[in-house]
């Protein structure tokens, strides 16, 4: 066999691996006639490139393990997907010079292997799911080179998909009805690599990958809290009986006030259990009424930690899909939780602003997405969009009475059709090629501020005259923006942020004519629209929020095949039954209901 790999070196292709049969040493011949094979077919190397540093020494345990885990992987993959790329960062790592098995040695499977492996079997703890995660064998199941090196490559698969899942989560936001921009994921996974091979703690480095945002760390206590709670000493539970409320006396009482770390053994139902009972259900999700019944009971005894569990897992993804640092290194950032109906201003670190807020419609959702503020408008004029122009004001113009345009102001052109509204044909006429505007003024529907973060869904934050709306609990009436309960406070911190703009001055401007005046913001603010309905308070009590839009119940189908364990979105039990009264309010002033998409 030596003698016939002589023949084929005598070319001058491998004028390295002749030099080599010279020495006589057929055994590192054949060893380096395989790599120089791989480096024809897989990296395009020429022989003597690749043998040049090879034929120096013997080939070491290292470089025979790489080149195997080179030709496991193959040739390069064309495609930009994930996949493709994160193969070419594989081999672009086994490749390198200097590499070094990162799992594995001539014994088997390292220490660094087994605490790698212990940290990805306890990705629960961290709101992942362990079983998707192939761990591949570390116990002397290895014993040739070449099992040597699927051990690694496979154990090295496996960690970068674990990463990905800390660093991104493990559903795309598309999949779950979010129109986010796209997680980010390891941006260097070769450097990573170089990292893990040369650090000594690799558990930190994985358990470094998870968000660190206070509201994710509290989410990962809770559900810890939830999974452990009752193993150290029995939980108290209340049999099944009568409705328990204010003024009732039975022996299930004073059962509930121990439940609920009351003091005293009264068997009497008083004001203070009346508020523990509130406590329980505002953190459980259900309806706070202070009444013990068969729904509050079985929350007692632990029948709704499954579902808050779910939703506690589903508010981890979320946070998967956010930056670490959401000011994007400007230092401050706008903050609108949809179900929370709040929009929070974060200057480095600290609550600068909050308030409420209004969003879009189950039919007319507000979309989960993060982007940019670039100015803010003063006395904006409102473009309105197309869906308002077919489903609101084109059927009032077909009537003769109507008298929409003069009561709102708005001014038409239909381009070669003119600009009296009157004098056109809305029988037949496509008001979506007609411009319908508004302009400043006490009617607008726009108020006196815009915040602009051009957006592919044309979504922005602003003003509205309608302040009475912000005094409803669930204030889902836009079209898919968000509206401000104290647009000038929010203008007034941003802009003072920014480019120090005082209150004074705005006041000014506010005061002055009323025309568009616009200030660009010198460094955009990145703004985060979120769908979390799980958060904690400043107390750092667990507040549990209604599923709007009934993305809980999608997310945790796809999570864990448990999206009916979550309730139906609050909107689609209750919409026959409020039908009458949205259309009674649709019937007030216009400006309260007909709102910017």
């Amino acid at each position: 066999e030596c003698t016939r790999i002589a023949c084929l070196s005598r070319g001058r292709r491998f004028g390295m691996l002749a030099r080599i049969i010279n020495a006589g040493d057929c055994d590192k011949m054949k060893l380096l006639l395989r790599i120089a094979v791989m480096a024809l077919f897989i990296t395009g190397q020429t022989v003597n490139e690749t043998l040049a540093t090879a034929a120096a020494g013997p080939v070491s345990f290292e470089q025979s393990i790489a080149t195997l885990v080179l030709a496991s992987l193959g040739q390069a993959p064309g495609g930009e997907d994930r996949k493709a790329v994160l193969r070419l960062h594989l081999r672009a790592y086994y490749a390198g010079w200097n590499v070094a098995p990162i799992w594995v040695d001539e014994n088997g499977a390292t220490k660094k292997a087994r605490d790698a492996a212990q940290e990805i079997r306890a990705a629960d703890v961290f709101g992942l799911n362990p079983k998707d995660y192939v761990i591949p064998a570390l116990d002397g199941a290895a014993t040739t080179r070449e099992d040597l090196a699927r051990l690694e490559l496979a154990m090295t698969r496996t960690v970068l998909e674990f990463a990905h899942h800390a660093k991104a989560g493990r559903i795309a936001p598309g999949r779950a009805g979010h129109s986010l921009n796209k997680p980010e994921s390891l941006t260097n996974p070769r450097g990573f690599l170089d990292a893990l091979r040369a650090g000594g703690d690799v558990a930190a480095l994985l358990r470094g990958l998870h968000p660190r945002h206070p509201q994710f760390v509290a989410l990962q206590n809770k559900l810890a809290e939830l999974r452990g709670g009752g193993k150290d000493s029995p939980r108290i539970l209340i049999p099944g009986g009568p409705v328990l409320r204010t003024g009732v006396a039975h022996e299930h009482v004073a059962l509930l006030r121990k439940r609920l770390g009351l003091e005293g053994k009264s068997n009497r139902f008083d004001d203070a259990l009346k508020a523990a009972v509130i406590a329980f259900q505002n953190k459980q999700g259900l309806k706070a009424d202070g009444v013990a019944g068969n729904v509050t009971r079985r929350a007692l005894n632990g029948a709704a930690n499954e579902r808050l569990i779910m939703r506690i897992l589903v508010n981890m993804e979320r946070w998967r899909w956010l930056p670490d640092d959401m000011g994007g290194g400007a230092g401050i950032y706008v903050w609108a939780n949809i179900p929370e109906f709040r929009v929070r201003i974060v200057k480095n670190g600290e609550i600068a602003f909050t308030e409420r807020a209004i969003v879009g419609k189950p039919g007319k959702q507000t979309p989960v997405f993060s982007d940019a503020m670039e100015w803010i408008e003063f006395h904006p004029t409102w473009y309105v969009p197309n869906s308002i122009k077919v489903e609101d004001i084109a059927p009032s113009l077909r009537r003769p009475a109507s008298k929409v345009v003069e009561r709102y102001h708005l001014k038409i052109d239909c381009g070669p059709l003119g600009r009296d509204w009157r004098t056109i044909d809305w029988e037949t006429t496509d008001i979506r090629k007609c411009s319908v505007s508004q302009p400043p003024g006490e009617r607008s529907v726009m108020g006196y501020f815009k915040f602009k973060f051009p957006n592919a869904h044309a979504v922005y934050m602003h003003d509205t005259p309608a302040k009475r709306l912000f005094k409803s609990a669930i204030r889902a009436y836009s079209h898919g923006c968000v509206r401000i309960q104290n647009p000038r406070r929010m203008a007034e911190v941003l802009l003072a942020h920014d480019k120090g703009l005082t209150a004074s001055r705005i006041d000014t401007i506010l005061k002055g004519p009323r025309r568009l005046h616009k200030e660009e913001l010198t460094r955009h603010v990145p703004v985060h629209m979120t769908y979390f309905t799980n958060i904690f308070d400043k107390d750092g009590a667990l507040r549990t929020l209604a599923d709007l839009y009934g993305h809980d119940r999608r997310l945790a189908q796809l999570l864990r095949g448990k999206g009916r364990l979550l309730p139906v979105p609050v909107f689609a039990s209750k919409h026959k039954r409020k039908k009458r009264i949205m259309q009674t309010a649709q019937e007030t002033a216009w400006s309260e209901m007909l709102t910017v998409n």
